[in-house]
C-alpha cells in the first residue's frame, strides 16, 4: 500500500483520538500530495488539525493548511444558521423533520466543526414538500430536483448552501434499502424541546449509516472518512449500543457482513496501535482511497460490470453484455421506468428512450466505454 495513504490514516488516527502526531513521522511526508489526496476525501480541516503545530517553519504550507481549519469552521457556522432557520420554518408549519448523516454524526468527533461535508440532509413529511420549495425559493435557493421519481428536492443557494431534503432515506428503485425503510417513520423517536422534531435510536442511526455507506460502496465506491466515521461512532457508543439488534436488523437487507468487517478494520486502521495489514485489507482501503470522497465512475462501471457479467476477468464479450443489460436489461428497466414497465405495450419504448436519454449524456457514457476498454486490458 502506498505510503502517502499509509500518512493519512496515521494522522486520521491521531486527529480520531486526541493525539498529537510525531514531527519526525511529518517532516518525512510528501505535503502536497498528502494535501491532494485530503482535499479529494474532503478531510483536509481535520487532517489540519494535528498537522499544523509542525509547519510553522514552513510558512507557506502552515498557511495553506490552516486555511482549510478556518473555512472549515466558517462553512459549519453558516450552514447551522442557515439550518437553524429552515428547521424553524418546519416547526411553524407543523412539518415533522430529521436531520440526518454528518449533521449528527459530527457532534461524535473530537472537533466536530472539522468533518466536513458536501450538504446538510434532512428528511421530512413528504406532505409539506410545496410549502418547503416556497419557501426555499422565496428565501434565494434554487431547486435542482424535485418530485416526479426522485426522492430528494436539492435545494442550492451561494456562496454554499446545499441542503438536499429527503422525502424517503432510498430510492424507491433500491430493491434492498427502499422496502426497510418505507415505513422509516415507526422507527423514529420524538426530540425533548420542540414540537416536529425526531431522532433515530442509536441503533438505528448507525444501521442507516452502515446502509447508506454499503450502498455507495456497492456502486461507484466511498472513501476513507467513511471508515472513519464508522470508528468515530463506534469509539463512542460502543459501550451502549446494542449490537445483536444492529446485526438481526442489518442481516434483513444483506448488510451485517460489511459492518462486521468495516467495524473491524475501522479499529485497526484508527486505533493507534500498530498494525500488519492483510493483502485483503490493504485491497480494501486501497478501494476506500480510489474512490475519493463520492465514488468515482470507474469504480461504477467496473462494479456495474462484475454485478452484470458475474465475472472478475472482462473481454470483449463482456462489454458487449454490459451494454445489453444498460439498454435492455428487463430487471434495470423496470427499476428506472416502473411506470412505463406495468404496461406491455410501452416495454419496447423503454431501451428508445433510454438511448435518446443517453445521447444527452455523451460524455457521461463516453467515460463508461473508456472505463470499459482499460477493464479490457488489465
Amino acid at each position: 500500500m502506498q505510503k502517502l495513504y499509509l500518512d493519512v490514516l496515521y494522522l486520521l488516527s491521531c486527529a480520531a483520538n486526541s493525539q498529537k502526531a510525531e514531527k519526525n513521522k511529518i517532516d518525512n511526508m510528501d505535503l502536497d500530495a498528502l494535501y491532494a489526496l485530503c482535499k479529494e476525501h474532503s478531510i483536509t480541516a481535520l487532517v489540519s488539525s494535528v498537522l499544523t503545530e509542525h509547519l510553522k517553519e514552513k510558512p507557506e504550507q502552515y498557511a495553506r493548511w490552516s486555511q482549510e481549519q478556518m473555512k472549515a469552521l466558517y462553512r459549519d457556522m453558516n450552514f447551522a444558521a442557515e439550518r437553524a432557520k429552515i428547521l424553524a420554518f418546519l416547526e411553524e408549519n407543523g412539518i415533522w423533520y430529521m436531520p440526518l448523516k454528518g449533521i449528527v454524526l459530527k457532534e461524535y468527533y473530537p472537533h466536530p466543526e472539522l468533518r466536513e461535508f458536501a450538504d446538510n440532509d434532512i428528511l421530512f413529511d413528504p406532505e409539506g414538500a410545496e410549502q418547503i420549495k416556497k419557501y426555499m425559493l422565496q428565501n434565494g435557493y434554487t431547486l435542482n430536483d424535485y418530485g416526479g421519481e426522485e426522492y430528494v428536492d436539492e435545494y442550492k443557494k451561494e456562496p454554499c448552501f446545499n441542503f438536499e431534503m429527503h422525502r424517503l432515506l432510498f430510492h424507491q428503485n433500491n430493491a434492498v434499502f427502499f422496502p426497510y425503510y418505507k415505513e422509516v417513520k415507526n422507527r423514529l423517536i420524538k426530540d425533548e424541546g420542540n414540537d416536529y422534531g425526531y431522532h433515530f435510536s442509536d441503533e438505528d442511526f448507525y444501521i442507516f449509516m452502515i446502509a447508506h455507506a454499503y450502498r455507495h460502496y456497492i456502486d461507484s465506491g466511498i472513501g476513507i472518512r467513511a471508515l472513519l466515521d464508522i470508528y468515530i461512532f463506534n469509539k463512542s457508543k460502543r459501550k451502549s449500543i446494542n449490537y445483536t439488534y444492529i446485526e438481526n436488523e442489518l442481516k434483513q437487507t444483506d448488510s451485517d457482513s460489511y459492518e462486521k468487517e468495516m467495524r473491524y478494520l475501522a479499529q485497526k486502521v484508527f486505533s493507534g496501535e500498530s498494525h500488519e495489514y492483510s493483502l485483503h485489507e490493504m485491497n480494501i482501503l486501497e478501494y476506500y482511497f480510489n474512490s475519493k470522497a463520492y465514488g468515482t465512475v470507474e469504480n461504477k462501471v467496473t462494479n456495474r460490470m462484475r454485478e452484470f457479467t458475474g465475472q472478475d476477468d472482462f473481454t470483449f464479450l463482456s462489454r458487449v453484455k454490459y451494454w445489453w443489460h444498460r439498454v435492455f436489461d428487463s430487471e434495470v428497466n423496470r427499476r428506472e421506468f416502473p411506470k412505463l414497465y406495468k404496461s406491455v405495450v410501452l416495454i419496447p419504448l423503454i431501451p428508445l428512450i433510454r438511448s435518446l436519454r443517453g445521447i444527452k449524456k455523451w460524455r457521461k457514457l463516453k467515460t463508461e466505454n473508456d472505463r470499459l476498454k482499460e477493464l479490457n486490458k488489465e
